[in-house]
């Protein structure tokens, strides 16, 4: 275990490492306790993470060294008492960001008789996983007329209490309270009511389960949360469309995030999407995705022809079909690839012809070890050959045998084409051609064409 200080002149005391960018500390010989005083030089964002620091030390030479300090990064160190969190502050007036995560704090050491100034110039806080209460949340913030954003995850809150006398915190823009045991609307939404300028709010991973209240009041979303711009409700436990549609109200609201809620999980990926953007018109992004004009149509007569047959109908249903009217369903279309196809083979060295089951996502040579098994010639000794045939038409001949590891479905063969087996001694039939790799297929323009 160490104090502040001591880590500090252990880690940026004289050395060769010049990779900072750094402070120069004036030399003021009278004021100085120690020679080392003289020559420290620090960054303006000091990194002391997992250091053992357990206090603060020398308090007029943290202030000697730490005049011109704006950021301090303190994570998972063994800070417990407020006063020394109140004190190092002090010393750095300069101080714009201060990270305290998983320092375990006790709210009981907060100093009820300490004369301070104000951290006028503190404006980034996280106090993630130090288990500060509420209470000493309000008395911190009250210390902070500067603060735009303030991290409180993992610190168990269940509740949030409000201050004796009621104070709020327009300063603050982004809030981010992940990981916490709050179940209910009717507490989450103190948010608003202590955070009125709040522009960004994340709470993910939490036990959240709606965000509805019985008290119409706190459902008021629009005043509560006038300025709120984004939201992540990732990993939640909402489980109510009504709930996400509260979400309208916010007259700011463009970008939510809702990956990974159980509810959201058990409905096909593009289904889900578009009933979150059609219940959701103030959305713009979704899930880190922009929404298109485009897609935001599609979705919404999506979601119209999904509800068109259902007896009960949400609200946004009427909305959107006094918007686009009444739709047809879609056509019901089997896009599905049909892989085997019965054809006739004609084998003119034999005057015969056989019917050869094809499997199309085997290869050409496959084929060939088919056909050299029914005319009884090794398929060295054999052209095959397709007539592609369209409505009855001949309109080309392809040489098939010309590229054996060419996948049958490339040739787009329908049930009208004739396989051709004809031995190499012979001429190739009239109209014979090789079609190369990467060549369209005539049955390939044809079907492209209908």
């Amino acid at each position: 275990m160490t104090s502040l200080v001591d880590a500090i002149v252990a880690k940026y005391g004289p050395g060769d490492d010049e990779s900072f960018d750094f402070i120069a500390v004036p030399r003021r010989r009278r004021e100085s306790t120690s020679s080392e005083n003289d020559v420290l030089i620090l960054p303006p964002a000091l990194v002391l993470d997992d250091e053992g620091i357990n206090s603060i030390g020398d308090i007029k030479k943290l202030k000697e060294m730490c005049g011109s300090i704006t950021e301090l990064d303190l994570t998972k160190n063994l800070l417990t008492d407020w006063k020394d969190i109140l004190c190092l502050i002090d010393c750095m007036p300069r101080i714009k960001f201060l990270n305290l995560c998983a320092n375990f704090l006790d709210n009981d050491s907060w100093p009820d008789d300490m004369d301070l100034a104000a951290f006028s110039e503190l404006q980034h806080l996280i106090l993630n996983n130090t288990g500060v209460s509420w209470d000493v949340t309000h008395n911190f913030l009250s210390l902070c007329p500067s603060l735009t954003e303030i991290h409180l995850s993992l610190n168990e809150h269940e509740d949030i209490s409000l201050p004796d006398p009621f104070q709020t915190y327009p300063t603050v823009k982004k809030i981010h309270m992940s990981k916490n045991k709050i179940k209910d609307w009717s507490v989450l939404h103190k948010v608003g009511r202590l955070f009125p300028n709040v522009e960004h709010f994340v709470n993910i991973e939490s036990d959240l389960e709606n965000l509805r209240s019985q008290n119409e009041e706190e459902n008021n979303m629009e005043e509560i949360f006038s300025k709120m711009k984004s939201l992540s409700l990732t990993q939640t436990k909402l489980h109510d469309w009504k709930d996400f549609e509260m979400l309208r109200q916010c007259p700011a609201l463009v970008d939510l995030k809702v990956l990974g809620i159980p509810f959201l999980e058990e409905i096909e990926e593009k289904s889900r999407r578009q009933q979150l953007i059609s219940r959701l018109p103030n959305i713009q992004c979704l899930n880190g995705t922009p929404i298109s004009e485009c897609e935001r149509e599609d979705a919404e007569r999506a979601f119209i022809r999904l509800y068109m047959n259902s007896e009960d109908k949400p609200d946004r249903y009427y909305e959107l079909e006094s918007v686009y009217g009444r739709l047809d369903p879609l056509a019901e279309v089997d896009m599905s690839v049909n892989t085997t196809l019965d054809l006739v083979l004609e084998i003119p060295f034999q005057e015969r012809e056989e019917r050869v089951e094809v499997n199309t996502t085997q290869k050409v040579k496959d084929l060939m070890k088919t056909v050299s098994n029914i005319v009884g010639i090794p398929a060295s000794k054999f052209r095959l050959c397709s007539r592609v045939i369209f409505q009855g038409q001949l309109l080309d001949m392809q040489i098939m045998s010309k590229y054996p590891n060419k996948y049958l479905w490339t040739y787009k063969m329908t049930p009208e084409d004739v396989l051709v087996c004809e031995l190499k001694s012979t001429p190739p039939a009239s109209n014979a051609r090789i079609v190369f790799a990467g060549e369209s297929t005539v049955g390939e323009k044809m079907s492209t064409c209908t």
